[in-house]
């Protein structure tokens, strides 16, 4: 009956407060939902997203700083692409020299009025990045060559107690070039393997990071490094036809690689170290009229020391496999972004190697439900994780409590202000909060709102 109660509960607060999510793994880079085809590298629409500044409009002044009264007054405050604008043409000169530094915020508040999530407790989290890239050919004429800095800075205030949990780290610090007149491109350097692998743009209709990040049972089992953490690695990308493209990367990765008194410049590998290895290869449906969608297949390899599912003695290797899609199931009007669009993803790794086995998320977007609003959705996002068999058994031998399996339910609207400015009210319900029966089923409600600066 409880969790008949907390199910209704999710559902009836999502629909009677306005909701949605889109939150960005690196909000100052800007990404596409509806555009997976495109392979411009020097575009904003790049084959590496995250070695590229978010496209920007030229002449901006200094935004909402300087001339906020005539901005609001015209109507076009919300047109602007950030906050503070061109910096009176000294962001514009530099871009034009080839150098762009950008600035995201991304706040979130979540409470849990209902259950054991969290250990009931409200947090208001305070994410900001912020990122230096150059275009080499511009800069020094090093034909295609690009290189990408970013640093990030997140706190946890949780009331009534304030700034719980602080912490502030380098994250790219990376070369990329492209190769064979833009059929192949090559990135080197402090990398993110979860901005390249396992990841679709509408995972991030979610506002919770498990299923925005990486939502597959890698990013939860191994070390499979997600934004922010980042460390030495390499990754080649090849083109073979205009929807396929097959991507390989290899990094160095260790158990406790995102410590945060590291600061993301602990580059020595330590006692336990190995190397992460990731193939995919993905497919860009869609063209000549037909909605778009994105398809991708993959698996990986740890070689880092990690721990017996059952007895927890330590070992080394495992891996995994993913599948990932999200299609756009109709538009209107033809070649339009507002419809209906789903996404899925799927995983797998071994159960003597890894607690949790299996994991299956995917959900629904609607864009522009609101007519007179076509920038908004609506979302839905549905999420399992099962624990296995040999982790369980560990777990009565060392009479701990028993994980099996954990639902995730979750519903949000995402209020596009301008394009610099959104807001997500969210609502989430956990059935079995991390796979155990003794936790109460909970209820988490809150939003996201995020800033380009």
């Amino acid at each position: 009956m409880r969790r008949t109660t907390i199910l209704l509960l999710t559902l009836v607060v999502a629909f009677v407060v306005p909701h949605r999510a889109r939150a960005s793994i690196n909000p100052w880079v800007a990404s596409t939902v509806y555009d997976p085809a495109r392979w411009d590298t020097a575009g904003p629409y790049a084959a590496t997203p995250w070695l590229h500044a978010a496209p920007r409009a030229p002449g901006e002044g200094w935004g909402l700083l300087g001339n906020a009264d005539a901005l609001f007054a015209s109507g076009d405050w919300h047109e602007i692409t950030s906050i503070t604008g061109g910096w009176g043409g000294t962001r514009d000169d530099l871009m034009r020299r080839g150098l762009a530094l950008s600035v995201g915020y991304v706040g979130t508040l979540s409470a849990v009025p209902v259950g054991d999530a969290g250990d009931g407790e409200t947090k208001w989290t305070n994410d900001l990045g912020a990122g230096v890239f150059a275009d080499l050919e511009r800069l020094a004429g090093w034909r295609r060559t690009y290189f990408t800095s970013s640093y990030n800075y997140f706190s946890s205030s949780y009331s009534p107690f304030p700034e719980v949990g602080e912490e502030s780290r380098l994250v790219h610090l990376a070369l990329g070039h492209e190769l064979f007149e833009n059929q192949a491109e090559i990135a080197l350097g402090r990398i993110v393997a979860g901005e390249e692998f396992a990841s679709i743009p509408l995972a991030c209709t979610s506002v919770n990071e498990v299923i925005c990040s990486n939502p597959i049972v890698g990013a939860q089992t191994v070390t499979f490094p997600t934004y922010p953490t980042a460390t030495w690695g390499g990754q080649l990308k090849l083109r073979p036809g205009d929807a396929w493209t097959t991507t390989i990367g290899s990094y160095l990765v260790f158990p406790g690689i995102g410590d945060p008194e590291r600061h993301g410049v602990a580059f020595s590998a330590p006692e336990g170290s190995g190397v992460l290895t990731v193939a995919e290869v993905a497919y860009a449906a869609g063209g000549d009229g037909a909605p778009p969608g994105q398809y991708r297949l993959g698996g990986y390899f740890d070689g880092e020391q990690v721990r017996d599912a059952e007895t927890l003695a330590p070992v080394h290797g495992t891996g995994g496999a993913y599948l990932m899609a999200q299609q756009m199931l109709f538009r209107e009007p033809e070649d339009s972004f507002v419809g209906l669009s789903s996404w899925l993803a799927l995983s797998w790794a071994p159960e003597n190697r890894n607690p949790v086995t299996f994991m299956a998320a995917g959900g629904l977007l609607y864009q522009g439900i609101v007519p007179s609003r076509p920038w908004d959705g609506l979302a839905f996002i549905a999420a399992w994780r099962q624990w296995g068999t040999d982790a369980r058994d560990g777990q009565r031998r060392r009479d701990e409590p028993l994980q099996n399996g954990e639902l995730l339910l979750e519903l949000n609207y995402r209020v596009s202000l301008a394009s610099w400015l959104w807001i997500t009210p969210d609502v989430q319900g956990i059935v079995q909060p991390q796979g155990r029966d003794d936790l109460a089923d909970s209820l988490i409600v809150g939003f996201q709102v995020g800033v380009v600066l």
